[in-house]
């Protein structure tokens, strides 16, 4: 009985930090919804021409685009898939976005083509392998 009512205590926080991995604060996730309308009404990022759409939902802010052909070396391909190591760092870096990964939200970057290139996913553990 002692071992069980142990145990119980020892997995709460561990099933509360789960809990709360899951959810954002409210001000992040309502701006979050803001952002991806904004991009998708054609607002900054979204001006990259290989730009598709955003979308949020359940933390996580998704971003799709068109893969570029490797061999012509689109100027914008290069910032979004060529070197997903530099687009890495540019998240952890930022401050901006440093707290918002964080609060817990996640960056997915998802590519559509031929050619595509595997997700890119940025999470705060991310970055933390990085410094």
């Amino acid at each position: 009985m002692k071992r069980t009512m142990l145990g119980a205590l020892l997995l709460f926080p561990v099933a509360a930090q789960a809990l709360w991995s899951l959810t954002l604060p409210d001000w992040l996730d309502k701006e979050s919804r803001h952002l991806a309308r904004e991009l998708n009404r054609g607002v900054g990022q979204s001006q990259n021409p290989n730009f598709i759409r955003a979308e949020y939902h359940n933390g996580e802010m998704v971003i799709v685009y068109r893969s570029v052909d490797q061999q012509h070396g689109a100027v914008f391909g290069a910032v979004v898939e060529d070197d997903r190591e530099a687009m890495l760092r540019s998240y952890c870096s930022s401050s901006y976005y440093r707290e918002r990964l964080e609060a817990g939200l996640r960056y997915r970057h998802l590519y559509e083509g031929a050619n595509a290139p595997a997700p890119l996913v940025i999470t705060a553990s991310a970055c933390q392998r990085l410094y």
